[in-house]
């Protein structure tokens, strides 16, 4: 089995297992039958039973994890090492949860939906214009001083030196991407600068100016802040489901991750077309065999899969393979006409933690992986 197909398996299962245990808590009302009586009897008392479910997840996932961060690897980090990073990682986001519990609970209790919805896009909010800050804090993403081959190579692509910033990311399939709601910085992974040609650094860097200036990165993360949001507040209104009760905000947890999952089903149909968009305009200004050869050494930091089958690429990858790139590349190289929005799927999993969603870091391209929980891989 390749290791493209053993982390699809690995994603299916932990995927697969949280969704079954969210439709499992909402069909037979888990949270309403198992919680103590006096669950609700005060604030604390509330925000503790929702911490412990959400570890409940965490304790869950640890053996997909442990794969998915040892075993199913292209690097092996270390046993020790990867227990601390993972460690880490767990603490950030369960105290993020916690934050984000708090903040919900309490102005649900104190006004309502709408003033808790408001604060679900605030939360939101913070989570992209801190995206650097929390991948740091997540994973150990750290920047470094640009050096001059980065500053160069961004000139060439139409970028200022001041756009881009140098990082080490921890993981070869970390990609970086563009950070903060206006995208005025670009996080350029250590490995692209040190094992890319120059020539072929260009061309990655005009392909990530293309999804910014073409606005395919916005769309991406509308379309993401979107769907999240319409998702809580159907999650907040379901059977069994309410913001004011502990029991009732873990069964919303359980409809919003359920949500969540839907997303991850039809979301990629918009993040294909950005990618072979973002193609296009890298080809028209640079040589489409330089492109192609990007391409595939980018690729193989990824899954390194030529070809998929074409329902398996429908339905688990928001990025095409490299085949069906370089098939677009060479067929026109012409813009890509269908509705396209720059890793909507892959950025609507991160900001799912606005409403404590149970997918974000039990995908097959970042399950046992903390690098990769905040800034997902891509293209």
């Amino acid at each position: 089995m390749t290791y493209a197909r053993q982390r699809l398996w690995l994603g299916i299962t932990g995927v697969g297992g949280t969704v079954l245990l969210c439709t499992a808590t909402v069909a037979f009302d888990l949270p309403h039958r198992l919680m103590h009586p006096l669950a609700d009897q005060t604030y604390g008392s509330a925000l503790s039973w929702i911490a412990l479910a959400w570890m409940l997840h965490a304790a869950l996932l640890i053996p997909v994890d442990i794969l998915g961060g040892l075993v199913v690897v292209r690097e092996t980090p270390g046993v020790l090492r990867w227990i601390a990073s993972w460690l880490r990682g767990v603490a950030v986001q369960w105290l993020w949860f916690t934050l984000a519990a708090a903040l919900l609970l309490r102005t649900a209790q104190q006004f309502g939906l709408t003033y808790a919805m408001l604060v679900f896009l605030l939360l939101q909010v913070i989570l992209l214009s801190r995206q650097g800050l929390i991948a740091w804090l997540v994973g150990g993403v750290h920047v470094q001083a640009t050096s001059v081959n980065l500053a160069a190579a961004a000139q060439q692509a139409g970028l200022s030196a001041d756009e881009v910033r140098q990082v080490r990311g921890n993981d070869p399939s970390f990609v970086g991407g563009w950070t903060g709601v206006e995208a005025r910085r670009l996080w350029v992974p250590l490995h692209w600068i040190e094992l890319l040609s120059p020539e072929q650094l260009v061309v990655a860097l005009k392909r990530r100016a293309a999804v910014r200036d073409a606005g395919l990165r916005r769309r991406g993360v509308l379309v993401a802040v979107a769907w999240n949001t319409v998702g809580f507040v159907l999650a907040s209104s379901a059977p069994h489901a309410d913001l004011v009760t502990a029991a009732g905000f873990v069964s919303m947890m359980a409809w919003f991750t359920l949500w969540s999952f839907l997303g991850v089903l039809l979301l990629p149909s918009l993040s294909r077309p950005a990618v072979l968009a973002a193609d296009a305009v890298a080809a028209h200004t640079h040589d489409r065999a330089l492109v192609g050869a990007t391409i595939t050494m980018l690729d193989q930091w990824q899954d390194d899969e030529g070809e998929r089958d074409a329902r398996v690429e429908t339905v688990f990858h928001p990025v095409p393979s490299r085949g069906a790139r370089l098939r677009a590349l060479a067929a026109s190289g012409a813009a890509v006409s269908s509705p396209a929005a720059w890793h909507a799927t892959r950025m609507m999993l991160y900001l799912s933690w606005a409403g404590l969603g149970g997918l974000s870091r039990a995908v097959h391209c970042n399950v046992g992986r903390p690098p990769l929980w905040v800034m997902l891989p891509g293209d």
